[in-house]
């Protein structure tokens, strides 16, 4: 131990003790220190005391020297970096990844450490994005992301304790009867849907505007081809012509789009499905072979004499070539409802919904519904399924009384 005589910025004399020591993890010597007022027996006896207790606090801290610097903001990004270089993911789930890392720190001050992060600071974080409108479900799944970045680091640097994740207190929303029922009744009967697509050609023909007119058409053709399909929108967008088997009638659904730029600039690229389950093959109808060989026809028209069209490769298309947009679908098919009448909430999920409805009323079985619409997980699809059966048992119970009266 030694000793260095200051005097500090009050002008009193006092006195600095230092000891070294050996890191075990680098070999290298360091040293603590410690102020004394006076420089007796007595205060260099403490001050030995006390650089002792400094001495070996240092030496059973096994915290790597990295994670005593490290912020939460920090180990956000290296954990991101980890992910996409092993998990696999598809560039849809990357970029969803992104957007919650983004929230994440969004609401976590950028000096935070790490290994500093406890309940409170993650109840806060809930309050903030849920006072913000952020759905409950990507509040959760922002909660579930920050549950693998602190799971990354417990393996990685060897944090002790994360269980605090689980005291989170994450909002709950109860669902109203109203909420409920549309969701179990989201689709329509074909009929209806025939009357939707029937006004969207209405509307087409009554606009000046080529692209105008194009777009009500393609959307019409999309509504109808889900409708007697079932695919996830994103996988119809993705429709390509050598997806197309028109001699064995047949359609390989192989990817989805992703609404990224491609190297050109233009918007909607193609990228693996949801799931494994999702990749498949399905039949088509007559009409459905009709609707594509349509759209195709409407595209060669666009090459030929539009001005802006640049063949992508995709089949349901804007004036430019790139898949529609979605949110103008929707607009569009819910104008189109509205205009006729049909007072629910329609987007182009209902049509899938009224895919597995049709299929339902036809008596085909739950695992094939599943299928062919590429469902995983049962629920989803048991919930449209059985809402329709039940229909139709009070519909037979209608036709055994009237046979009665």
């Amino acid at each position: 131990m030694w000793f260095e005589e200051f005097t500090n910025k009050h002008d009193i004399v006092q006195y600095r003790f230092y000891e070294k020591y050996k890191d075990p993890l680098t070999d290298k010597w360091k040293r603590v220190s410690v102020v004394m007022n006076k420089n007796g027996k007595q205060s260099q006896k403490e001050a030995q005391k006390r650089l002792n207790e400094r001495i070996e606090v240092k030496l059973n801290d096994k915290t790597p020297s990295t994670l005593k610097t490290l912020t939460f903001h920090q180990a956000c990004d290296e954990w991101f970096e980890h992910y996409k270089t092993v998990s696999g993911s598809k560039q849809s789930s990357i970029t969803s990844i992104a957007s919650r890392v983004k929230l994440a720190k969004k609401h976590i001050a950028a000096d935070v450490l790490a290994n500093k992060i406890n309940v409170n600071i993650l109840n806060d974080l809930v309050k903030s994005v849920d006072e913000d409108g952020i759905s409950h479900k990507y509040i959760k799944d922002t909660i579930r992301l920050v549950r693998h970045v602190m799971k990354y680091l417990q393996k990685k640097y060897k944090i002790k304790d994360i269980s605090f994740i689980d005291d989170v207190d994450l909002p709950k929303q109860a669902k109203t009867r109203d909420e409920i029922k549309a969701k179990r009744e989201n689709y329509l009967e074909m009929d209806q849907v025939k009357e939707v697509t029937n006004r969207l050609n209405e509307v087409a023909k009554q606009k000046v505007s080529e692209h105008i007119k194009r777009t009500y058409l393609i959307s019409a053709y999309i509504m109808e081809f889900q409708a007697l399909n079932g695919m996830r929108i994103g996988e119809l967008l993705a429709i390509q012509p050598q997806d197309i088997d028109f001699d064995n009638k047949t359609l390989t659904i192989d990817g989805t789009i992703q609404w990224i730029r491609d190297k050109e600039g233009h918007i909607g690229i193609k990228d693996t499905t949801k799931t494994e389950a999702s990749y498949r093959t399905i039949s088509l109808t007559n009409r459905s072979c009709e609707i594509l060989k349509k759209v195709i026809l409407e595209n060669k028209k666009s090459l030929k004499w539009g001005d802006d069209y640049i063949e992508r490769g995709f089949v349901f298309t804007n004036f430019k070539g790139s898949p529609l947009s979605i949110p103008c679908i929707n607009r569009l098919i819910q104008s189109a409802c509205s205009d006729i009448g049909i007072d629910k909430h329609v987007t182009t999920h209902t049509m899938r919904h009224t895919h597995i409805s049709l299929l339902s009323q036809l008596g085909v079985s739950l695992k094939a519904i599943m299928q062919r619409v590429g469902h995983t997980d049962h629920k989803t699809t048991l919930q449209i399924y059985s809402h329709v059966t039940e229909q139709m048992d009070k519909d037979m119970m209608s036709k055994l009384e009237a046979v009665n009266s």
